[in-house]
């Protein structure tokens, strides 16, 4: 390991601890001042936030905010519980990012809508296209973006599915500097000058999970092709399958599974191409490590309380992509496996704050710092 990674691993596992703490208090004090409470008590609305700070060679030092704010759209005790969601931070060397995420649960879940929303100036890295890229030290770029998607779902009348919907998304991206990245400055991918575009889409879901949170139970599945039809500067495609599902041998102690599958067609430009590894699929690869127009992924987790509020995690993954499914490569697959801790800040819904630690077979790390659960 080089000094950046255990500057990294000491900042998240310090400022982990001093959340975890500063969370329990607030849950056992001051929220529950501002706790909206239903008909059914044990349905409250609440707000809990956290600090954080991390290291890496691009962004340098920086520091942020994430929390999550947990409600009921109605009386009823059906209704999963919406969330807003939100994290912010801001670099020594002048990066910063913003999300918030909105979901919305209707008419005893038969109604969704969801709105996630990012802004932000930072470095990024791109390697090439394809699943043998190599390391060369000019992988970095910079760039401002701004995305939203809006989802709206409804009971379907065909497939047998929970929910099916309609998808807005909208991406304006902005190369700010290309630095040295050979790709991006002899313009040889599509994208490399950034741009905008807007797709139309849809999707399916089948949803019987116990939990939205931290399921022990049940499963999760979910379809979609959305397409970019030319308005703006790009035209393609794309589709995903996304399937999760849980299994338990004792309360809390769950074992996890969870298969993608996507596929991107047409001009579409690198950063939007299907993409190995990040914070939630194939943990310990940079986000984009591998890109390209077909992603297949499998990955495994076991999770558990071992102390009061507190647990830990275990996980393992496969996968790769490819210029076409039929030349999906099972030879050249890559693999990750770590692990991390939780603290459980909001006991009644189970939602966790983590920290993961996951390691590629190629030498890569990654730290991981958010609210709920990889999938």
């Amino acid at each position: 390991m080089n000094i950046h990674l255990y500057k990294s691993i000491l900042l998240t596992l310090i400022v982990f601890l001093i959340a975890s703490q500063y969370t329990y208090s607030q849950d056992q004090e001051a929220l529950e001042e501002v706790s909206i409470e239903l008909t059914d008590s044990t349905r409250k609305s609440k707000f809990n936030a956290f600090p954080y700070v991390f290291y890496t060679p691009e962004s340098k030092f920086a520091a942020g905010a994430g929390g999550i704010f947990v409600f009921y759209t109605g009386k009823d005790t059906i209704s999963n519980p919406s969330k807003i969601t939100f994290g912010g931070h801001y670099t020594t060397n002048k990066q910063y990012k913003i999300t918030v995420n909105n979901v919305y649960y209707f008419l005893n879940n038969k109604l969704y809508f969801s709105l996630p929303i990012s802004y932000g100036y930072f470095v990024d890295k791109f390697w090439g296209i394809g699943d043998d890229t190599e390391t060369t030290g000019t992988e970095s770029f910079e760039m401002i973006t701004f995305t939203g998607t809006f989802t709206v779902q409804i009971p379907p009348v065909l497939f047998m599915a929970d929910r099916s919907g309609l998808i807005l998304d909208y991406n304006y991206t902005e190369i700010v500097d290309k630095d040295s990245n050979v790709y991006l400055v002899n313009d040889a991918v599509e994208g490399s000058n950034g741009g905008q575009f807007f797709g139309i889409g849809g999707d399916l879901v089948w949803d019987n999970r116990d939990n939205i949170f931290f399921p022990n139970s049940g499963g999760y599945q979910f379809l979609k092709f959305v397409v970019y039809p030319g308005i703006g500067d790009f035209r393609f495609g794309r589709f995903e399958l996304d399937v999760k599902h849980f299994w338990s041998f004792k309360p809390d102690h769950v074992f996890a599974g969870n298969f993608v599958f996507e596929l991107a067609s047409g001009g579409t430009p690198f950063y939007k191409l299907p993409a190995l590894g990040g914070q939630n699929r194939m943990r310990g690869y940079y986000m984009g490590r591998y890109r390209d127009n077909v992603h297949m992924m499998l990955q495994i987790e076991y999770r558990q309380y071992f102390w009061k509020r507190l647990g830990f995690v275990i996980f393992g993954g496969a996968g790769n992509v490819a210029d076409q499914l039929m030349t999906y490569d099972f030879h050249t697959m890559k693999y990750s496996v770590g692990g991390g801790l939780r603290f459980q800040f909001n006991r009644k819904e189970k939602i966790n704050l983590r920290m993961d630690i996951g390691y590629g077979f190629d030498g890569s790390t990654g730290i991981y710092f958010g609210i709920e659960e990889a999938f």
